[in-house]
């Protein structure tokens, strides 16, 4: 009796019926998959067990409210004696039992394990995002339903909902904790903003009841869960940070503030640091890469003349943090010009996402 929970899981076949292709492949025998939640970490794994044959295959999730996490630790080693389990995986492993010898282990957990190659999955980027619309060609289309939409699949699939009520059902699933959700959704107004934490206390704590400290750890805690990114400005890790959310979209679902210039930035932002960039803000670089010598501009609208005027402004601070290439990121405009040894390209949200 006490291995029917594992041989009730055992006889459950996993299959994704309609998924689209992410950039990340595990390609490790002891795979650590992490990140954001409703990322589509399940279906990655689930796509990547269709290549085996299902009594290879031992799926277990400690948080299936069937699963009793102390009797799968007590049988699970002798339990894969009995089957011909080459892959195991368990989802919300809480690193609380030891994990048995089997040829393949697939995990999803917040904390990295010695051994384990860690792979961190984020919501869509917008190369993804292309795969997952079948419904539309033209490049510009997609890019309105994208930054209008957001890059979370569980939204985008089910696009024919109102967009706002599934991103608050799934934002209320993701921050259960209602002090916390509070806290993200003051957050979300103030997205790609320079923002204190001691400023966003005094305009919290006369809503909700809560302290300096408490706030302090709920906002690490949400930036541990990869759900808000605090940006440092270069050379001032003391100065206010720049703000941006794990989805650009989010904020027109918790605010009627519709600013389109916010929005795009933190849509910028998130293409660079999904690529595994360091990323910094300066006083007139929206976003900067020291290690690459490479500055952005968000600027969607001006026209490439008003864009060379405002540059030729910053001359002197482009030249002391040694930039070598600004891009100019735009919704339509496109150019190129060279500001003294910096190459500066102006171009489309779309051609730049997209470019290796």
């Amino acid at each position: 009796m006490l291995m029917e929970i594992l041989e009730n899981l055992y006889d459950i076949k996993h299959k994704n019926n309609h998924y689209h292709e992410r950039k990340l492949l595990i390609n490790s025998k002891r795979s650590l998959i992490s990140g954001v939640k409703k990322s589509g970490k399940t279906s990655l794994i689930i796509d990547y067990l269709s290549n085996f044959s299902q009594d290879e295959i031992l799926y277990i999730d400690l948080k299936d409210t069937r699963v009793d996490t102390k009797v799968v630790a007590r049988n699970l080693k002798n339990f894969l004696k009995t089957k011909p389990i080459k892959i195991l995986v368990i989802e919300n492993f809480d690193n609380t039992f030891n994990l048995p010898k089997v040829e393949e282990i697939i995990l999803t957990c917040r904390d990295s394990i010695e051994g384990f190659e860690t792979l961190t999955l984020y919501p869509l980027d917008f190369e993804e995002f292309i795969s997952f619309d079948a419904r539309h060609s033209n490049i510009e289309h997609i890019f309105q339903i994208y930054a209008n939409t957001g890059s979370y699949p569980q939204v985008i699939l089910n696009s024919s909902n109102s967009v706002h009520w599934s991103m608050q059902e799934m934002l209320h699933v993701m921050i259960s904790d209602t002090t916390e959700f509070e806290i993200f959704k003051k957050f979300s107004e103030a997205q790609s903003s320079k923002i204190s934490l001691f400023q966003i206390y005094n305009q919290l704590k006369s809503t909700i009841k809560i302290s300096k400290d408490s706030l302090y750890k709920k906002v690490k805690k949400l930036e541990n869960e990869k759900m808000l990114f605090l940006v440092e400005k270069y050379g001032s890790p003391k100065s206010a940070k720049k703000l941006f959310l794990i989805d650009f979209a989010l904020k027109n679902a918790l605010t009627f503030k519709k600013e389109f210039l916010k929005r795009f930035e933190n849509m910028v932002f998130l293409e660079l640091m999904k690529k595994g960039n360091s990323i910094y803000y300066s006083d007139n670089i929206d976003l900067y890469i020291p290690k690459k010598n490479y500055g952005v501009l968000c600027i969607p609208f001006l026209p490439q003349e008003m864009i060379k005027l405002r540059l030729q402004k910053i001359l002197l601070h482009v030249k002391g943090l040694g930039i070598k290439k600004i891009d100019i990121v735009t919704v339509g405009n496109e150019g190129e010009f060279w500001l003294k040894s910096t190459k500066c390209s102006i171009i489309p949200f779309w051609d730049w996402a997209l470019q290796d």
